[in-house]
């Protein structure tokens, strides 16, 4: 399929369910498990450990309907309001939140990051302090300017983003723009958490392939340095896994705050 042809997370339907069977799972089948849940969680965990990024608000606007990076972030933080523009996406993780039948089984996440706190007895208890903690689930447009228009949120203290401008951005002006709008949500001082895939071109999820932004860690530094972002903090993960469903080169992990 040539790439021209991917489809496109936020305009196309986009299969969460099939997704997160697929790279977040804890089948024996599901390949990702170090590279999608393992990795991130160490690094947020280890990025959250001094407790100097803290507040009141925190805005999650990762891609799909993943919970496990707020694992490492409920805590730290009084409200999470989670930001998506799919609603398949967001009746997912609504089906978690609210604990309903069929939601999707997280808990090998729970229980790597308790291990990371070396508090592998209370796993059960980190989806009770996530759910919690998440107070708004939203959906969000990036077409306007105000990504949540009509609605003006305050200022977040912390905005996490996890592969959600790999997955909206077509090339590389849309990445600084989308970077852009979500900065005008967060505070001077505020910090911006930035995971992502490096050197990808498409996901599969069932059938079909959806389109990844293609760029490299110096391109996302960059645009973040240019959008009034200092670096504090920056990890390249090379890829573990062997499959083609997928073909990113690694992962990045970025920690900087807005001057």
């Amino acid at each position: 399929m040539d790439s021209c042809n991917y489809k496109i997370y936020h305009e196309d339907d986009f299969d969460s369910r099939k997704n997160l069977e697929e790279y977040f799972s804890n089948k024996p089948e599901m390949v990702f498990g170090d590279d999608t849940i393992k990795t991130p969680l160490e690094w947020l965990t280890k990025t959250f450990s001094d407790g100097h990024i803290t507040g009141n608000i925190a805005i999650d606007l990762t891609a799909c309907s993943t919970i496990h990076y707020l694992y490492a972030v409920c805590e730290f933080f009084d409200h999470i309001i989670v930001l998506k523009t799919n609603d398949r996406c967001i009746m997912e993780l609504k089906r978690w939140v609210d604990e309903r039948t069929g939601a999707f089984d997280w808990d090998h996440a729970a229980k790597h990051h308790a291990e990371l706190e070396g508090k592998s007895d209370q796993f059960q208890e980190k989806g009770g302090q996530v759910r919690s903690a998440v107070r708004h689930i939203m959906k969000c447009d990036l077409r306007n300017d105000n990504i949540v228009d009509p609605v003006t949120l305050p200022l977040a203290d912390c905005i996490l983003v996890g592969c959600f401008l790999d997955f909206i951005s077509k090339n590389q002006d849309e990445f600084e723009d989308y970077l852009r709008k979500i900065s005008k949500l967060l505070k001077p001082g505020g910090y911006l958490i930035f995971c992502g895939m490096l050197g990808a071109s498409y996901v599969t999820v069932g059938k079909d392939k959806f389109h990844i932004f293609n760029y490299d860690e110096n391109v996302a530094k960059k645009a973040m340095i240019a959008k009034g972002f200092v670096i504090d903090d920056c990890q390249v993960q090379k890829r573990t896994v062997v499959s083609d469903l997928t073909d990113y080169k690694g992962m990045v992990f970025i920690a900087a705050h807005k001057q």
